[in-house]
């Protein structure tokens, strides 16, 4: 039996999420602008453009408005993949790229975040295949992103690794056995088949799946 394993990346190779939810809160701070949520839970998983349409609400006009003047801000508060990147994430893809199992990166992010990462943390060589839910028609939690990926990595069996609810969702729609890595803020994961306290416990389940 051949196996693949799919990352999601935000939250899971990177400990990113609080990062960019603080980024967001801090430019509509700045503007002296209300978001439309100030909940955590409320962004994790979702595509740019789902998150923009979270922060704005009900002003198309005034989200077409700030957008362009986030991506600014953005550029000029990066956040460092490098630093960001989990301390088990390379051993992990060593341990899954010595036992010959591709890997692809199916993450909600923008794809030049995903390049950024990509290169920043020297992952690049690892995954056979990428994809960002921005290039695609529907978004997590559809299961198009992993429908894709599956097609990709043409495999007998797969493992999918994700964070959040609608993550999860989606690779259980596309019928993948789901990992649930366990966050600080409190994330229904309740869909997953497993949860797991640290990407190190995935060399376990890959072992006892192949």
């Amino acid at each position: 039996m051949t196996m693949g394993v799919i990352f999601d990346m935000d939250g899971v190779l990177i400990d990113s999420e609080t990062f960019y939810f603080e980024r967001r809160m801090n430019f509509f701070q700045e503007l002296e602008i209300d978001p439309g949520s100030n909940q955590i839970d409320d962004y994790v998983g979702k595509t740019e453009a789902a998150i923009w349409e979270t922060l704005v609400p009900e002003d198309k006009s005034l989200r077409e408005e700030l957008y362009p003047k986030y991506v600014d801000y953005r550029k000029t508060h990066p956040i460092d993949f490098a630093k960001a990147l989990r301390k088990e994430v390379k051993p992990l893809l060593d341990f899954l790229k010595k036992r010959d199992i591709p890997l692809a990166l199916a993450s909600s992010s923008p794809a030049v975040e995903i390049e950024s990462m990509l290169i920043q943390c020297e992952l690049t060589e690892y995954f056979s295949f990428v994809i960002s839910g921005e290039s695609l028609k529907q978004s997590k939690p559809h299961p198009e992103i992993y429908l894709k990926a599956k097609q990709q990595l043409d495999c007998d069996f797969f493992i999918a690794v994700e964070d959040s609810t609608i993550g999860i969702k989606s690779a259980k729609a596309a019928n993948i056995y789901t990992v649930a890595l366990k966050q600080p803020m409190q994330i229904d994961q309740s869909e997953a088949d497993i949860q797991i306290e640290s990407l190190q416990e995935l060399e376990q389940i890959v072992l006892e799946k192949g």
